[in-house]
C-alpha cells in the first residue's frame, strides 16, 4: 500500500500589481503501512519539468517536480533519495529505511532528522528558470480517513521573482526585510495533536544572500531570478534588494513599503534594467525606505527615534557648484542640486523623513524659511507632501537676535507621545557649562540644546529628549576644544534636567570614533551609550552598517560625493548619533539613504548625478523604555 500526494502551485494572474495566488492541492492517498519494501510515500507531481522547484509556466501554473537526490522525512525519519531515473518525474515513490514512529505522520521537504524544524539557507544559489532547491521547503500532515491516508502539503516559502536586463555581470543580491522579519535559519513548526498547525517560530534576522556564483551576464532579454522567503506578513518598512555587479557597484530595489502578507505564491515584479547606483521603488508603493535593520516587536514598550541634519535649503553658505571632480569619489555638483529651488531635492528630503517611520525625530540646520508651516520652504510641508504626519516644534532660533543658523528642533507623533514641556539652553565653547538666559560664549554660530519632556501614551513612561548640533573640530578655537567642552556641557545639562528619568540624545555631534575629532565623542560617552555600539555589541547590527558606517552622505559645499564611496569603510564620518542614558536601550540601528537623480541637460544620461537631499543621512533607532 502506498501514501501518495499531489503538489501543484496554481498561479492565476491578477492584473495591475502582477501578484500571483498559490494553491497546494493533495489528491487521494492510500493507507501507508510496512511491507516488503518498507514504508513508502508516493509523491505525484503534475506536468513534469526539470527541478524540485518551478517548472516551465503552463498557463497560470508553475508545476513542481522531483529532482535527483531529493529526500523527504516523516516524523524525523529520512527517506531514501530520488534516483537518477526519477529525476524530473511527477510521480516518485519515496522509500524509507525504517517505518516512522508515531500515530500522526508529519511530512517535511527537504527531509530533516527533526520532525518539526525547517532550515532555510543564509545563501541561496541562482538556478536558471527556477529557485534554489535548498529553499524549496514544504510541510504537511498525513491523516487517516476511512482507511485511507490524505495529506495537504503547504509551501513554507513564497517566491520573489525579479526580471532583470541590461549589460552588467551580476555577482549577488542582498535581500533585507526592513522590519526585522526572519528570512533564513532554523524555523520550528508549531504542532498539536493533529500535526503541523501552520504557525512557526525561530529563524534568523539579517541579510539573505543570493549568489550568482562566478557571475551572471545580463542581456537585453529578461533574466528571471527567483528568491524563496518565508510566507509571512512583512511590515510597512518593506524589503530591499541590493543587486551587485562585478565592479562592486549595486542597484537598489525597494518594495512592499506599505506592508505585504506574502502567501505561498510567486510574486512577479515588473522587468527592470540594471543601472548601477540607481534606487527604484517597485510598484511605487509608499516611498523610498531604508536598507536594513528595522524595528523588532518590543517588550518592554519602546519608540522609534531618528535624527536628521537636513541642511538648510536657503542659499546661506551654499556656494556655486564645483566644475571638476577628483579620484576620491567627488564629482561636480549640479548648480541646483542642493539649493532650495530644486523640487526633486525637496521630494527626496520629504521621503527621507517619511521613511524614518519614527515616532520622534530631532532636526538640525533647519533654516529661517523652513521652521513653520506655510513658509516658502517649510520642512513640515515638504514632509507632509510625502505622507509624513507629525506635530512640529522647530521654532527655537539660534540666538537672542532671532537667527536660525544651525537651529535645532523636533517633530513627534501625538498619537504615540504627549509633550509635557520643552525649551532650550545655550552651550559654552570655553567651559563645560550652559545657560538658559544668554547666548554669550555659545560660539559662532551659536550652539545650543533643545530639550523636551515626553510621556509615552501606551506605557505612561516619562523620558527626556535632547537635540543638539556641536561645532566642528576647527571651529571656536580649533583643536576640538570647543566640541569637547560643549559635549561636557550636554552631559551636565542632561544630568541636571532629567535626573533619573530615561534620556535620549540625538544630533550632529561633528565627532566620531577613530578620528581627530574623537575627544568630543569620548566626552559624550562618559555619560551616554552610543546606539550604534550598543546594537553592535548585542550582535544585532546588520553587516551593511559595518561597511557603510558613515552618516555623512558627502554632499559638501564644493563637491557632491558618491554616497557609497564616501561612507564605505569610513567610520570617522559617522558623526550623527543617537545616544541613551538610564533605563532605555537601543535595540536596532539603520540609516535612510534616499537619493534623487539630477540630469543637468535633461538629455544626456551620462550627465546624470545621483544626489542626496542633505549632506547627512537620517539615523534611526528603536529604543525600549525599560
Amino acid at each position: 500500500m502506498t501514501l501518495k500526494h499531489l503538489l501543484l502551485w496554481t498561479l492565476p494572474v491578477l492584473t495591475g500589481c502582477l501578484l500571483f495566488a498559490c494553491k497546494s492541492d493533495i489528491e487521494s492517498a492510500e493507507k501507508a503501512q510496512p511491507g516488503k519494501d518498507g514504508f513508502v510515500l508516493r509523491a505525484e507531481m503534475p506536468d513534469a519539468s526539470t527541478r524540485t522547484a518551478l517548472g516551465a509556466k503552463n498557463g497560470d501554473a508553475y508545476p513542481v517536480v522531483w529532482k535527483q537526490g531529493d529526500k523527504v522525512s516523516v516524523n524525523g525519519t529520512l527517506s531514501n533519495a530520488v534516483a537518477a531515473g526519477d529525476d524530473g518525474e511527477k510521480l516518485v515513490d519515496f522509500t524509507f529505511p525504517s517505518t516512522p514512529s508515531g500515530s500522526v505522520f508529519k511530512v517535511l521537504y527537504p527531509g530533516t532528522a527533526s520532525e518539526n524544524v525547517i532550515v532555510l539557507p543564509a545563501t541561496q544559489t541562482y538556478v536558471a528558470g527556477s529557485f534554489d532547491p535548498a529553499a524549496a521547503a514544504s510541510y504537511g500532515n498525513a491523516v487517516e480517513n476511512g482507511g485511507v491516508y490524505s495529506v495537504s502539503l503547504d509551501n513554507f516559502c513564497g517566491i520573489i521573482n525579479f526580471q532583470l536586463n541590461g549589460s552588467a555581470t551580476l555577482t549577488k543580491i542582498e535581500l533585507d526585510a526592513l522590519g526585522g522579519e526572519k528570512l533564513y535559519g532554523s524555523f520550528t513548526m508549531t504542532t498539536n495533536g493533529s500535526g503541523f498547525t501552520g504557525a512557526f517560530t525561530g529563524g534568523t534576522a539579517g541579510t539573505l544572500t543570493y549568489s550568482f556564483g562566478d557571475g551572471l551576464t545580463l542581456t537585453g532579454a529578461n533574466t528571471q531570478v527567483y528568491i524563496a522567503v518565508p510566507a509571512q506578513t512583512y511590515s510597512d518598512q518593506g524589503m530591499e534588494a541590493r543587486i551587485y555587479d562585478n565592479t562592486g557597484a549595486f542597484m537598489t530595489l525597494l518594495f512592499w513599503t506599505s506592508g505585504k502578507t506574502l502567501g505561498k505564491n510567486v510574486v512577479e515584479f515588473p522587468a527592470k534594467e540594471y543601472i548601477a547606483k540607481r534606487t527604484e521603488n517597485i510598484f511605487e508603493i509608499g516611498g523610498l525606505t531604508a536598507e536594513a535593520g528595522g524595528e523588532p516587536t518590543a517588550t518592554p514598550p519602546g519608540i522609534t527615534v531618528a535624527t536628521f541634519n537636513v541642511m538648510r535649503l536657503d542659499d546661506d553658505n551654499r556656494p556655486a557648484a564645483a566644475t571638476a571632480g577628483d579620484s576620491n569619489g567627488k564629482i561636480a555638483r549640479p548648480a541646483n542640486a542642493i539649493v532650495k529651488n530644486c523640487a526633486d531635492m525637496q521630494e527626496a528630503l520629504g521621503k527621507a523623513i517619511y521613511n524614518t517611520a519614527a515616532d520622534l525625530i530631532g532636526f538640525n540646520e533647519i533654516g529661517d524659511d523652513m521652521y513653520e508651516s506655510g513658509q516658502t520652504y517649510s520642512l513640515e510641508d515638504i514632509a507632509a507632501a510625502q505622507g509624513a504626519s507629525y506635530t512640529w516644534k522647530l521654532n527655537f532660533p539660534g540666538s537672542e537676535s532671532g537667527n536660525y543658523h544651525y537651529c535645532n528642533g523636533f517633530a513627534y507623533k501625538s498619537s504615540v507621545l504627549t509633550l509635557n514641556e520643552s525649551g532650550k539652553v545655550w552651550l559654552r565653547y570655553n567651559s563645560e557649562s550652559y545657560s538658559a538666559n544668554s547666548a554669550s560664549d555659545s560660539g559662532d554660530p551659536n550652539r545650543f540644546v533643545v530639550w523636551a519632556k515626553f510621556t509615552h501614551k501606551v506605557s505612561s513612561k516619562v523620558f527626556y529628549f535632547f537635540v543638539t548640533q556641536l561645532p566642528t573640530y576647527g571651529q571656536d578655537g580649533g583643536s576640538g576644544t570647543s566640541n569637547t567642552n560643549m559635549s561636557g556641557g550636554v552631559n551636565a545639562f542632561a544630568a541636571a534636567k532629567a535626573g533619573a528619568y530615561p534620556q535620549i540624545l540625538v544630533g550632529d555631534m561633528n565627532s566620531a570614533p577613530g578620528h581627530s575629532s574623537e575627544a568630543g565623542y569620548n566626552k559624550l560617552k562618559l555619560y551616554w551609550t552610543d546606539a550604534y555600539e550598543a546594537v553592535s555589541a548585542a550582535g544585532n547590527l546588520a553587516s551593511y552598517y559595518t561597511t557603510y558606517s558613515g552618516t555623512q552622505s558627502g554632499t559638501g559645499d564644493t563637491f557632491h560625493y558618491s554616497m557609497l564611496q564616501f561612507t564605505k569603510n569610513h567610520g570617522e564620518r559617522r558623526i550623527d548619533h543617537i545616544m541613551t542614558h538610564g533605563d532605555c536601550t537601543a535595540t536596532s540601528y539603520r540609516t535612510i539613504r534616499n537619493t534623487y537623480v539630477f540630469d543637468p541637460d535633461a538629455e544626456a544620461e551620462d550627465d546624470e548625478v545621483v544626489c542626496s537631499p542633505s549632506d547627512h543621512l537620517p539615523v534611526v533607532s528603536y529604543i525600549t523604555l525599560d
